[in-house]
């Protein structure tokens, strides 16, 4: 008797550990969730984000943009997806444009268009960059990510509309504090004790804002960070160009289960997902 309550017990707790197995989350599925309490999300039926498929971005399946996205919902965002042209008829109806890592080529052609020469272009037509531009100016709220390889040079062209350059390393360089300067999206809502003291970024380089721009850094890696390239630098910045507000970032701050193990940092545990989602506030204009 005792032989088969032993069986059982050991069948019981092999079955648990596949059940565990099974719905483990993915590494980074839960890129931007929070360890602690989760605070009271922002809107209950909030302005309409897009994220932009359309430009070669990371795939629709990669994992920072699934989290990114249910991050959004939870704060109560209407969020679309799509693979369309970003012309003015498009964008009218957009409060926050999301542009992630777009590249004028499929990363499976990377190799290809380099030795071709093609692979300086720029990731939107210039009747794109006009219409974003133009859509900005307006009124319009757009977040910038151009943070993996190659991805400043394919930006380029729309950067330099909006008044800054985004700058590639040739190697990430991982940044376990970067430093927070003096924005609204820094502080958060004071209510809710959403201040960013830090954050633990990827940086793949940095950003500069041209003279007649009114521009912010919002993260800045620290002088004695490794590697020459972002060091002392902007990897995120705020801008207001007419009507509009822009965040462009050179740092990934989603959570890297590798980096997690080589550093024993934590992102979770750091500022990111508030500085994300006070980013966000500040852009569709809820950050009061």
């Amino acid at each position: 008797m005792a032989l088969w309550n032993w069986i059982f017990r050991a069948g019981l707790a092999i079955a648990v550990l596949g059940l565990v197995w099974t719905l483990w989350p993915e590494p980074g599925e839960r890129a931007y969730a929070s360890p602690y309490h989760l605070n009271r999300s922002r809107y209950h039926l909030g302005p309409r984000v897009d994220i932009d498929l359309e430009h070669w971005n990371n795939s629709p399946g990669d994992y920072r943009f699934l989290a990114l996205g249910d991050l959004l919902v939870w704060d109560g965002y209407r969020v679309t997806r799509s693979k369309q042209y970003l012309v003015p008829e498009y964008l009218k109806d957009i409060r926050v444009l999301v542009i992630g890592n777009a590249v004028p080529y499929p990363a499976v052609l990377r190799g290809i268009a380099e030795r071709l020469g093609l692979a300086g272009g720029g990731a939107l037509t210039l009747e794109e960059v006009d219409a974003v531009r133009d859509w900005v100016r307006a009124g319009g709220s757009l977040l910038l990510e151009a943070d993996v390889p190659r991805s400043g040079r394919a930006a380029a062209p729309l950067t330099a509309a909006l008044g800054l350059a985004v700058h590639d390393c040739l190697a990430p360089v991982f940044v376990p504090a970067a430093q927070p300067g003096k924005h609204a999206i820094l502080n958060g809502r004071a209510d809710y004790g959403e201040r960013v003291y830090r954050a633990a970024v990827l940086a793949g380089g940095w950003i500069e804002a041209g003279p007649a721009v009114r521009a912010t850094p919002l993260l800045t890696a620290p002088a004695d960070a490794g590697g020459r390239c972002s060091a002392g630098k902007a990897v995120a910045m705020a801008v207001e160009l007419g009507r509009g507000r822009v965040v462009a970032l050179s740092a990934q701050l989603e959570r890297n289960e590798d980096l997690i193990r080589r550093t024993g940092v934590d992102p979770r545990r750091s500022g990111n997902r508030q500085f994300l989602l006070n980013a966000m506030h500040w852009l569709s204009h809820g950050e009061n």
